[in-house]
């Protein structure tokens, strides 16, 4: 029995069809590495977005990512021409070439030469800067991602999305196993490496509290080399330089997102100092209470700017304490 292909549905069309959409997610996903390269908040949303919409996104912007690591080797060896319909670059002193880049049979040229341009120039690492009370979420690269709590300064790297560093506050680490590239943070002058994990980081001048939901992390690697699961939680405190490991409810590690802070036996001016953050204000805690401990959970509103000293007085009396205004802050003291 012979097969009938109405015209226009054949075979060939259907290729052709599949090709020509292919090319298109190709071309956007160039876009979208150029773009990500100087982007800001609304770029990497947008960028999210689109990854999520078909599985064929992702896999073509790795494969543009890695052609851009590949080329990025080359850039000393090579001058750029025009960026036209053909880019001419060659070795410095000798005859030039014609170089092509074409992805899936698709010469994209004008942005082929605005990624040339754009390699290499500027600083790679750039700093993102959350105000009090405010949470952003970044998209470091397919599959791995990067929640900021308020307050918080944290620096990546354009060409290295295997790295960033915590200067101050407190960031979730949702990131996606790479045992050839493993993912390092720096926390002042401590490191964290992570080993496919989700994990939750606080630097303040306390000193360092992580806490694992998932998978496992290696806090300096170089040193102590403390190992952490699942279910576990250390603090490397500044006071003594001492670091100790305690276990954690992994479903409450990073539960900030929702408006919820989970303590067990958590002295008062760690509460004070996350409230701070998630609240867009300054807490303080007097002496006498500030290493008394609490354990429980506070729920917050949600926005609180607009309720807070109603927020302020049911917080207290979770605390069993008193928070004033006192001199352009508030204070925590006992009841």
């Amino acid at each position: 029995m012979g097969t009938i292909c109405p015209r226009g549905i054949s075979g060939r069309g259907h290729d052709a069809m599949e090709s020509e959409l292919q090319d298109g997610i190709n071309r956007q996903a160039i876009e979208w590495h150029v773009r990500l390269r100087h982007g800001d908040d609304a770029v990497w949303a947008g960028f999210v977005e689109w990854l999520a919409e078909d599985p064929r996104h992702q896999a073509a912007y790795d494969f543009i990512e890695q052609i851009d690591l590949d080329l990025d080797k080359l850039l000393p060896l090579v001058r750029l021409e025009e960026p036209a319909d053909n880019v001419e670059v060659g070795p410095v002193g000798g005859p030039a070439r014609r170089w092509r880049w074409i992805s899936a049979g698709i010469l994209a040229a004008s942005l082929v030469g605005v990624m040339f341009m754009s390699i290499g120039t500027g600083k790679s690492r750039f700093e993102i800067v959350t105000r009090p009370g405010e949470i952003r979420q970044l998209a470091i690269s397919p599959g791995s991602e990067i929640v900021l709590n308020g307050n918080t300064r944290l620096t990546l790297d354009r060409k290295d999305p295997r790295f960033a560093s915590l200067a101050q506050g407190e960031a979730l680490f949702r990131i996606k196993h790479d045992a050839a590239r493993p993912f390092t943070l720096e926390v002042g002058d401590n490191r964290i490496r992570d080993v496919g994990t989700v994990f939750n980081v606080v630097h303040d001048p306390a000193g360092v509290r992580v806490a694992v939901a998932e998978g496992e992390v290696i806090y300096n690697p170089g040193a102590e080399a403390v190992r952490l699961t699942a279910g576990q939680a250390l603090v490397d405190a500044s006071a003594d330089n001492s670091v100790r490991v305690s276990d954690v409810a992994a479903p409450a590690v990073g539960s900030w997102k929702t408006g919820q802070l989970v303590y067990s036996s958590a002295p008062l001016s760690q509460v004070a100092a996350d409230l701070g953050r998630s609240l867009g204000m300054e807490i303080t805690v007097v002496p006498q209470i500030a290493d008394r401990p609490f354990s429980g959970t506070l729920i917050l509103s949600g926005d609180a700017s607009k309720q807070l000293p109603m927020e302020l007085r049911r917080i207290a009396r979770a605390l069993g304490v008193v928070i004033e205004p006192a001199g352009g802050h508030w204070l925590m003291k006992p009841l």
